[in-house]
């Protein structure tokens, strides 16, 4: 299965900002609906969405849900084929660039 499986079935939009996705990974321990909003530019559709397959990935690794409203930030970048270490370095290049975002 995989990550490959789950995002074939729903379409996975381009970050709107690196710093603030990377900052929401290590800040938050659950992302809401505005928060994935923030994250993707997206509309409540694209939300739902998107929470589906986190909770997919959350429900795999037979970890609990702290409620109906949220997803579990780590299992959501995972379903959502978002690598931290990824992330941080392609941030890490734009600072040293100057054209951090």
């Amino acid at each position: 299965m995989g990550v490959a499986v789950r995002s074939s079935r729903v379409n996975i939009p381009q970050l709107v900002n690196l710093k603030q996705a990377i900052t929401m990974y290590y800040t938050k321990m659950a992302l809401t609906n505005s928060d994935i909003k923030a994250l993707f530019a997206c509309g409540p559709d694209k939300v739902a969405d998107l929470k589906m397959l986190a909770k997919e990935v959350t429900a795999e690794k037979d970890k609990m849900q702290w409620n109906s409203l949220t997803v579990r930030t780590d299992d959501a970048f995972e379903a959502w084929g978002l690598d931290i270490a990824d992330l941080e370095k392609r941030y890490s290049k734009l600072k040293k660039l100057g054209v951090e975002t």
